[in-house]
Order: C-alpha cells, then structure tokens, then sequence
C-alpha cells in the first residue's frame, strides 16, 4: 500500500490524521502556520486521494496499523503528537489507548466515541457508502459538505470544503472508514490513555458537537476540553488561529512536562492530575466494612458540584431554538446521552433523576417514553404540561411544588409560558431509559443527533 502524505516544519514529531470526508488538504492552515516549531506529516488515509486503493477494507486496528507504520516510517522510534479530526480523531484515541508508547500528547478535534454505541447512528454511517456511489462525488460533497461548517460560515470556505471532499474520496476508501465508525465503540477503550489529552469542538458543530466531546473528556483521565467559538464540524480551518494556538501551547505543554517530570513515576502519575469533581459511585463502598464518614459523604450531591449542561439535548434546537434547554444530572444518565462515566453523578440502579432548566418561551418537544414513566416536580417557575392522544391536547400548568406523572406509552409535552425560567426535577423510573420517540406531529420527528 502507498501511503501519500505533506509534511511540513522542524521540531517535534507531529501527525495528522484527517476526516472521512476529506484529506491531507485539510491541515493545510497548520501546516503553513505551525511549521516554526512542530515537525508535520498529515496523510491521506488509505483509499483515500492521492493514497492507492484499498486492497482489502480494513478494521480499526488495521488503520491504527497504517498510523504506526507511517510515523516509524517518518519518525522512526520518536513518540508523536498525534491529532486527529472527526473520523480520524477515532483512529487516534484507539491508536493512543492501544500504542501507548508511540503518542507523546493527543489531540482530538470534532471526534466522537464511534457509532457502534447507537444502531440507528450506524446505519445511518453504513447507508453513506452507497449514497457516494448513487450520487458521485461531486453531488455527494455538495450535499454533505456544507453542514461541516457553522451556519453562517464564509461561502468560499464552503465551496473550499466541498471541492476537498470531491477530490478526495473513492467508493471503496470510504466504504472502509464508514463501516469503521459505524462498528466502532470506544466507550471501553479511553480509560487506558495515558497520554496528556486535549479535546477540542467547534462551538456550532453541527456533527458531533460539544456533548460528543465532552463524552470523550469525561472518559479520559486527566483530559482538558475546551470550544472553539464560532466554528462548526471543521474549526481547524474555519478558526485556524484559534486551533493552532490550542495546538502549539499544548504540545508546547506536552514535550516540557515529558522532559521535567521525574521518571521513575507511573505514566498516569507523571501526566495527569487527579480529575476535579472526582467522587465515588456508593454502590463501590461497602456499608458494612468502609469508613462511616466517607460512606456517608459518597452518598450526598451537592448542588454546587452540578453544572448545566445544554450539549446534551442541545442537538433539538435544529427543530427550533426554542427546544433549548439545559439537563442537570444527579442519578444516572437520563434517556438522551451517554454520561454513565460522570463521577459528579450517582449510577442508576433502578430511576434516573435530573434537573431541567426550561428558559423563558422553552419547549420540551412531544414525546414518548415506552419504557417507564416520568414524573416532573417543579421547583422554581411554572410549566406547562401537554398530555396528547389522537391529535388531541389537554394542558395544565403546574407551579411550585406542583408534580405530573405520566405513565409510560402516554405521549407528554412542555413549556414555559411565563417571563423567568423554570426550574424542575425530572424522574424516570428506569436504570438506563429508552430514547424516547417522536411523533409525526412533533417537530423532533426526524431530526437526529448526527
């Protein structure tokens, strides 16, 4: 196999690994920008533009294969920064979790744990292959391109994006990287990276979006996670400046601290720092035999140990702002999401509880739990409650200390009708919920995470 590739600088060994959708045209601004101080090879992945065909498709492992061959083939026994972007930051966290040794630091940008997790996500990545070859590359980019950028991205940039996507994939290239992130599960994988690791997204992605990458922090001892404002799916060349200076200060970072730290300590030790906010999940601590106190204090959350997170339903304001709102979890994960590795929170054994914080004019989209009920008990403000059947909608609106439960199978919706946010607590009685559905008459029907 032929491996093609630009490389560009002098200083530390540094690789690249590009999108599904794109090439080694895309680091172009790092390379022109960073060439004073990192020494850069980004390739063209196998199959993919100037790289040869495919003879074979392969796994994960035969492209982390190809990573560690193409940096002993340019770097020889150095360990690398390794960065990788959407499809090819998946091929970097499995290279770092299974490689220790070949990544010095590890940057991800716009990557995600894999669509394996998620079967309605795979078959979405497996549909893709056959959608290159119905509609041509040409079409194909023209289509997908353009959502790889915020919204209000500059037009040329756009055409820029779409005209590296033409050129760059082939059918069975791509077929092999999308049945590759459509397999692919990291869940059980980021707890082994040793490396020191930055996660970065674009504020406005509309891909994966900061709530993939705050999944991919919350499992990585020791991680940094931070936005790019005012960039989407692609924020290394909408917001080169920005993503270069995260580059160059944290491999900066990397290579000092590898050079000052004592060496007799463990990897994790030498790298990381206990993470904040860091608790024990109870059902770990025996009653009978641990320490009352710890015990005890294993069992309180804190309201000031939470934080609002509004990644995490954040994807539903493509149906409108309005669906803006912001999940505060206590126990367990909720239905939408993945967040069983946040050590704020309390695994479920049997119910999952939260906050929602429903700002002003806010909606809660039309949906159905199938699999448990939920009850809502409101704490500050008022909300407006739906119970739908048939096209038909009787509302209610609760106040403080007012509580609805709704049985499963039973559609619900909400809202906020009054001028200050509302506050209240969510309770459903499963350990890990069903994603709800949405109905044809919901404006979330059809509207998907990816």
């Amino acid at each position: 196999m032929v491996l093609a590739f630009r490389r560009a600088g002098t200083g530390a060994p540094t690789l690249l690994l590009h999108g599904i959708g794109s090439s080694s045209l895309a680091f172009v601004p790092q390379l022109s920008a960073l060439a004073d101080e990192l020494r850069m090879v980004a390739w063209d992945a196998p199959g993919y533009a100037a790289s040869s065909d495919l003879a074979a498709p392969l796994d994960l492992d035969g492209y982390v294969e190809q990573v560690a061959a193409l940096a002993q083939d340019q770097f020889g026994d150095e360990p690398v920064h390794l960065v990788g972007v959407s499809w090819g930051g998946v091929l970097a966290l499995r290279t770092a979790a299974t490689r220790p040794t070949l990544v010095r630091s590890l940057t991800v940008l716009g990557a995600s744990l894999g669509s394996g997790a998620d079967p309605a996500r795979a078959a979405q990545m497996r549909e893709r292959a056959g959608e290159l070859v119905r509609l041509g590359n040409d079409e194909f980019a023209r289509r997908r391109g353009p959502r790889l950028l915020a919204p209000d991205a500059d037009p040329g940039l756009v055409a820029q994006a779409v005209a590296t996507m033409a050129a760059a994939v082939r059918p069975a290239g791509y077929a092999s990287a999308a049945e590759v992130m459509a397999a692919a599960d990291l869940s059980a994988d980021l707890h082994r990276i040793t490396a020191p690791t930055l996660v970065l997204a674009g504020a406005a992605d509309r891909v994966t979006g900061p709530e993939r990458a705050r999944e991919i922090a919350d499992r990585i001892p020791g991680a940094a996670l931070a936005l790019i404002p005012g960039a989407g799916h692609l924020a290394n060349q909408e917001r080169p400046a920005l993503v270069n200076a995260w580059l160059r200060g944290f491999t900066r970072a990397a290579d000092l601290l590898a050079a000052a730290l004592p060496g007799d300590l463990e990897p994790t030790a030498r790298i990381h720092a206990v993470p904040i906010q860091e608790r024990e999940d109870p059902m770990t601590l025996h009653y009978d035999d641990a320490d009352l106190a710890e015990f005890t204090d294993s069992l309180i959350l804190t309201q000031a140990s939470r934080h609002e997170d509004w990644d995490t339903l954040g994807f539903q304001a493509k149906a409108g702002d309005q669906f803006r709102r912001a999940q505060i979890r206590y126990v367990g994960s909720g239905a939408t999401g993945n967040h069983e590795t946040d050590r704020r929170t309390i695994a479920s054994r049997g119910f999952t509880f939260s906050n929602m914080l429903l700002p002003s004019g806010a909606e809660g989209p039309e949906h159905t739990h199938h699999d448990a009920e939920e009850a809502f008990f409101v704490l500050e403000g008022e909300v407006e409650v739906g119970i739908h059947r048939d096209g038909q909608v009787v509302k209610r609106t609760l106040g403080y200390r007012d509580m609805i439960v709704v049985p499963a199978g039973v559609p619900r919706s909400l809202k906020n009708n009054g001028d200050k946010d509302a506050l209240f607590c969510v309770i459903i009685g499963a350990q890990k919920p069903q994603v709800p559905t949405y109905p044809e008459t919901s404006a979330m029907h059809g509207v998907t995470r990816d």
